[in-house]
């Protein structure tokens, strides 16, 4: 912090202090003065002069207890804050100092006894200011009337859906003044948008260390509702606001990042979206493994945010979050955790389904890497993600023939690539690998199904040719494994909660015709 910058820090409460103690003293001994003798007579039934003395009196120890007050609320309300602070973020005691309400609030106790002491120190028995005594009197009252209230607000202050409120209500804030395009202040924009972000991350990260799952999720979905709201406005920024400012060097989301990767995100108008994306990258590899609840509010408002960018046109945000659902998918083969790209998967093939008609670029690139990581997870031996991802391009498959999707033979040549053949698997992890591999020859086999009902004979054969030179023996294995799923639910609880081996009554008939082609 710069030296004006601490004076300035000074100089505001102070100022504004001063300034309304003498104000309200100044005009109410300039209205005794003015009017005394009206009222003198409406006041002076209340107060007698005879009493003077021990009116003022009385005046000064109030002024003690209002003094009092203010040193029990700080000390009381500090405290409160402190623990907050200490649960969830040091940056709570900040917002907590800049919140108008409790500026004011403590505005009320300092201008009441400045205006007490001022009062005693300047009032006599020659002309009794009234007036002063009456308004000096609501602000005692004033100031004993709003110690239960304050705290009531403090509490309710610091519960972390009002405060997270409160941030999110400041982000948006700044992006409105960021449209009125004076460049000059972007910079201090930058740093608060940054200092808002950097707040809700350490919320979420101390909740998810005190494992409050439900304050972490609120924290996930206050970030993607600010991001949502900064990529429907961003059109309207002027082109400098998106130029780095270099102050990225020194922010623990950049600081390990080329100047390549910084370059890009500068042309891709990214900077604040990877900020965001790199804070949910960070709670998901923490909690993947034993807060999954937490991990798949990452992967949902991951995919959210995406939807927000495809209706927004924004495709720097959109091959951004590409990529940190293939960095969700590679933190999960690297930890040997099928569970969370399981869960990767399925909204990684919803965002296939978002851009289906309208990116037919971004989505072959979706089934490239599904590919890709699928075979990944079946060379380092992590089970049941190959067959997941059959499963996924499989719908997204059935989708696109649907819609009638130009080029569909270039999708279903990749798809019939996606198992690994079989001469490649070694002898040893054969075992292991070949419930994943049938999984994936199952799905396919339930496309040629679907492709059958449709009609769609040429389109069943180039899966059947794929598949000829299967073993017969794996053949009818994959059509008992079929035949024997008779229930759409899988019988234990999953996100999903879908059996991949189902196949609903009217394909099961076309499935018939299907095997039969290998003359079982």
């Amino acid at each position: 912090m710069s030296s004006k910058t601490k004076i300035i820090t000074w100089l505001k409460p102070l100022s504004f202090l001063t300034t309304i103690s003498l104000f309200v003293f100044i005009v109410n001994r300039i209205i005794d003065a003015t009017y005394y003798n009206h009222i003198q007579f409406i006041f002076s039934k209340y107060i007698y002069p005879n009493d003077i003395t021990f009116l003022f009196s009385a005046f000064t120890n109030m002024g003690e207890v209002v003094t009092a007050l203010l040193g029990i609320e700080i000390t009381a309300v500090a405290i409160i804050v402190q623990l907050s602070a200490n649960k969830y973020s040091s940056k709570i005691m900040e917002l907590f100092i800049t919140d108008r309400v409790n500026f004011y609030v403590f505005s009320v106790y300092v201008v009441t006894g400045v205006n007490t002491m001022l009062l005693v120190l300047t009032s006599g028995n020659v002309m009794i200011p009234y007036f002063s005594i009456f308004i000096n009197n609501i602000f005692l009252i004033l100031s004993l009337i709003i110690v239960i209230p304050h705290f009531a607000y403090v509490f309710n202050f610091l519960r972390p859906e009002n405060f997270l409120q409160i941030i999110e209500e400041d982000a948006k804030k700044i992006f409105r003044k960021i449209r009125t395009k004076n460049e000059l202040k972007f910079p201090s924009y930058k740093k608060q948008m940054a200092y808002n972000i950097d707040f809700i991350g350490d919320v979420a990260l101390n909740s998810v260390h005190n494992s409050d799952r439900a304050i972490a999720l609120m924290c996930i979905v206050t970030l993607k509702n600010i991001s949502n709201y900064y990529i429907s406005q961003k059109k309207l920024f002027p082109e400098n606001w998106h130029k780095l400012s270099g102050d990225e060097n020194i922010d623990p989301d950049f600081a390990n990042y080329s100047s390549f990767v910084l370059k890009k995100i500068e042309e891709n108008k990214v900077l604040f979206e990877r900020k965001v994306l790199r804070l949910f990258e960070l709670v998901f590899n923490l909690t993947k493994a034993n807060q999954r609840d937490i991990s798949s509010g990452i992967l949902m408002n991951t995919r959210k945010i995406f939807e927000q960018a495809v209706y927004s046109d924004d495709f720097g945000v959109q091959w951004t979050v590409i990529k940190y659902f293939n960095s969700y998918l590679r933190i999960s083969i690297s930890s040997k955790d099928p569970r969370s790209a399981f869960n990767t998967m399925e909204h990684y093939r919803i965002i296939g389904e978002i851009v289906m008609e309208k990116n037919t670029k971004m989505l072959f690139t979706i089934f490239k890497n599904f590919k890709y990581y699928g075979q990944e997870s079946n060379k380092n031996n992590i089970l049941f993600i190959l067959e997941t991802a059959a499963y996924d391009l499989y719908l997204l498959l059935k989708l696109l023939h649907e819609k009638k999707i130009q080029n569909f033979d270039e999708f279903l040549e990749l798809y019939l690539t996606l198992d690994e053949p079989i001469d490649l698997v070694e002898k040893l992890q054969f075992d292991k690998r070949e419930m994943s591999l049938l999984g994936v020859r199952i799905a396919q086999v339930k496309l040629a199904a679907y492709f059958l009902k449709k009609g769609e004979i040429k389109l069943a054969e180039k899966i059947y040719e794929d598949m000829k030179n299967e073993p017969r023996d794996r053949i009818e294995k994959i059509k008992k494994l079929i035949s024997d799923t008779s229930e759409e639910e899988f019988w234990e609880i999953t996100p999903r909660g879908i059996n991949f081996y189902y196949i609903n009554d009217v394909e099961k008939d076309a499935l018939i015709e299907f095997f039969n082609w290998f003359k079982l």
